[in-house]
């Protein structure tokens, strides 16, 4: 079993309130409670420091994201150019310990680390170019689909260093199929996140939710779908709870529509629970969205698209939708059920496969 582990973190991963640090953060905790010593290195940009980190952590270092217009200029992804630090290397290597790194922004620093003889392992929150590329369709500004889509272009060829590491960690198995075509060398992890038991209340609720942050292009994307394709005809009421709403969706509170801005960790959880089903379209199948962990721990029936489904077993505790007509016949469909004890078994068995520590130790082991 390996003693210490060099963590390089493209945030400060606390407070853990969104979906990459969420990740980032609950893994130091499974490793932490496994007895791994944990050298936690992480960009600051407008988070703070965080006393928390070091109550799991032997050691944070901390080091400045240098951004610049100029950046933008160079070859290299903006993302990964502005993590580039000299001292982050000297220090990864002053000893013999593994590396993991977290996401592509921190890929830079492969091929020194192996140059050197250094176990470094790379965890991928997704398929970055992808990502970026369907970041792009969803926008509406131009400036931003021109950023977003010079920047798939450099993350596809950044993506190239990969064939340098030990070990590619990846989130979904859609990721695991493209990481393991290319590389030979790609683990399934699960995403770690802040659930350890099924809350899942029975019997009915009286409305709908679709929860998650409410200012990225692609959420704005699947609440207007819901608004203006879904929930148009129907008397069911839906509530959209998250960060950071933009004017548009504001404007969307109606007798059947409610927007609920920047909820708490507890408001939210509560409005999970309470909720008689969670509505969860996504137009993007890149990663795994950890607001679909959130429904599914905390929730009563999830409704998801194709490209949200992580595995084949999820089809035994989430019910499928594609088209806005299939989603107002499943929607309607089980507005009429209820949610029992049998729906409650389903869903617990399920989320053993999404168990911190298990995936920690299969984490440990790879290593």
């Amino acid at each position: 079993m390996i003693k210490k582990i060099h963590i390089v973190s493209f945030d400060i991963p606390f407070p853990a309130d969104y979906g990459g640090v969420v990740d980032v953060f609950f893994k130091i905790k499974a490793l932490c409670e496994l007895g791994v010593s944990i050298h936690l290195h992480c960009f600051q940009y407008g988070r703070k420091e965080s006393s928390e980190l070091l109550e799991l952590c032997d050691k944070v270092t901390y080091y400045k994201r240098k951004k610049s217009f100029l950046h933008l200029l160079s070859r290299k992804p903006f993302v990964v150019n502005t993590r580039i630090n000299k001292q982050l290397l000297a220090n990864l290597l002053k000893d013999d310990s593994p590396v993991l790194l977290e996401g592509l922004h921190c890929s830079w620093y492969i091929p020194f680390l192996k140059l050197k003889g250094k176990k470094v392992f790379f965890r991928a929150h997704n398929i970055e170019h992808h990502y970026y590329q369907e970041l792009a369709s969803a926008e509406s500004s131009f400036l931003k689909k021109i950023y977003y889509r010079l920047e798939a272009y450099k993350l596809q060829n950044q993506e190239n260093v990969l064939a340098h590491s030990s070990g590619i960690f990846c989130i979904s198995p859609n990721d695991f199929s493209y990481f393991e075509n290319r590389y030979s060398k790609a683990i399934f992890i699960p995403a770690f996140h802040s659930n350890n038991k099924v809350f899942s209340l029975l019997g009915r609720g009286n409305y709908a939710l679709y929860h998650g942050n409410l200012s990225v292009a692609e959420n704005v994307k699947a609440v207007k779908f819901l608004v203006n394709e879904v929930f148009d005809s129907l008397e069911i009421p839906l509530i959209v709870a998250g960060k950071s709403p933009c004017k548009e969706l504001l404007k969307m509170n109606s007798a059947n529509v409610t927007i609920v801005s920047n909820p708490s960790e507890l408001e939210l959880a509560e409005l999970v629970q309470k909720a008689h089903m969670n509505v969860l379209p996504s137009f993007q199948s890149t990663g795994i969205k950890l607001k679909l962990l959130f429904a599914l721990f905390n929730g009563r029936y999830c409704l998801i698209s194709p490209q949200l489904m992580p595995s084949k077993k999820i089809l035994k505790t989430a019910i499928i939708c594609d088209s806005a007509q299939q989603w107002k016949d499943k929607i309607i469909e089980t507005s009429n059920l209820k949610f029992g004890a049998d729906d409650l078994i389903e869903r617990e068995t399920y989320a053993r496969e999404f168990d911190n520590l298990i995936q920690a130790n299969k984490l440990i082991e790879w290593i």
